[in-house]
């Protein structure tokens, strides 16, 4: 996805909002913006998610926002890993 902006008098330049909404960018959200020569380089500056066993709950940390499917997905690939390191260590494999 490509688009192309315009610095308005103040220096803002606004993301279109497909790209917002594809990111999960929200007001608040904070941007990284990195120069390398001649190019600006904007990322989300969110912490990678993690799943975490808190109180016996698995919760979802850091990352941007995210949608019941990112739950589904995390939630699917720690029952996967968690099966794994049983397997390996039942000796079935």
């Amino acid at each position: 996805m490509n688009a192309i902006v315009e610095i308005d008098k103040a220096g803002r330049i606004v993301i279109p909002k497909k790209m917002r909404e594809a990111m999960h960018l929200t007001p608040g959200t904070r941007l990284r913006i990195e120069r390398h020569q001649h190019q600006i380089q904007i990322e989300a500056d969110a912490p990678e998610p993690n799943l975490e066993i808190r109180d016996g709950f698995a919760v979802l940390v850091g990352g941007p926002p995210i949608t019941v499917e990112d739950v589904n997905d995390s939630i699917r690939q720690s029952y996967e890993e968690r099966n794994q390191r049983i397997m390996e260590g039942s000796g079935l494999e």
